[in-house]
């Protein structure tokens, strides 16, 4: 379980510029809670159209290290996210295992676990093991996206395709997402309610056993002047501020430069998922 943080911008911008430094340092202050680790990967203005997405790592708490800040508030691009990590139980804290994850030229972090833990390979398609580089579900969602994209399916029809897969053939508590592509940054929004987190739970400890937080995978975005972000839950996001829900069991896209949106439901025509 972790913490999601996304922006896109006409220009280049650093996260500082997109969602304020204040809202900025209330979101790294979730690192305390999501202390397993930080990831952050963007496109730098002159990239060339063919180049992967910039990817910086790090299995420290993000608050604590300055690297965090200085890439927060000095890299520039006009697409990217962050990500803090807490690990899922089983799952080593180390730089294979630390969110973005890539695959050409995609780059990709989730939110929330899959179980059963024995059974995560069946996720990868066959021959797609051999790109894994760490050991987690997350790594193993991702692929299983690119390798339907590999195959010529649209971003939709392989995220909805995945979702629903994983949803009835596994048990994840969310499969909330950010993907970035060289066309466009992408939300997942696609968790059940009923496996949210306790209050106040994080990677070292529980503090309330018996409270669920229950807005734990909700999304928000917030369009102002010429950026968009979307952040995770944990922070501020007032209505009056511009935030507006992103719903669940719903892509979010937004293209590079123009920053036009869409929103395309990803729950099933029939037996729809828990929602």
């Amino acid at each position: 379980m972790c913490r999601l943080l996304a922006w896109t911008a006409r220009d280049a911008c650093t996260v500082a510029d997109a969602l304020g430094v204040e809202d900025l340092d209330a979101f790294t202050g979730l690192s305390r809670q999501h202390a397993d680790g930080w990831g952050m990967a963007w496109y730098a203005p002159g990239d060339a159209p063919a180049d992967p997405p910039r990817v910086e790592r790090s299995t420290r708490c993000a608050a604590d290290d300055p690297r965090f800040a200085d890439l927060t508030h000095a890299a520039r691009g006009d697409a990217g996210f962050v990500h803090l990590r807490w690990a899922t139980p089983g799952l080593p804290v180390v730089t294979s295992n630390t969110h973005p994850f890539v695959h050409g030229q995609l780059a990709f972090a989730h939110n929330g676990a899959i179980h059963p833990q024995e059974r995560l390979d069946d996720i990868l398609p066959a021959g797609w093991r051999s790109a894994m580089r760490g050991t987690t579900d997350s790594e193993r969602y991702f692929l299983a996206i690119a390798a339907r994209l590999a195959e010529g399916a649209s971003v939709r029809e392989s995220v909805g395709y995945v979702i629903q897969r994983i949803f009835t053939e596994f048990e994840p508590t969310s499969l909330n997402a950010m993907l970035l592509t060289p066309d466009a940054l992408y939300a997942i929004n696609a968790h059940d309610p009923a496996r949210v987190p306790p209050v106040g739970a994080s990677s070292g400890a529980t503090s309330s056993p018996t409270e669920l937080d229950t807005v734990f995978y909700d999304l928000h975005f917030r369009v102002r002047g010429d950026s968009i972000v979307i952040a995770s839950s944990g922070f501020a996001q007032r209505v009056e501020d511009g935030w507006e829900p992103l719903e669940n069991m719903a892509l979010l896209r937004i293209e590079r430069g123009t920053l036009r949106t869409s929103v395309d439901s990803l729950a099933p025509a029939t037996a729809p998922l828990r929602t």
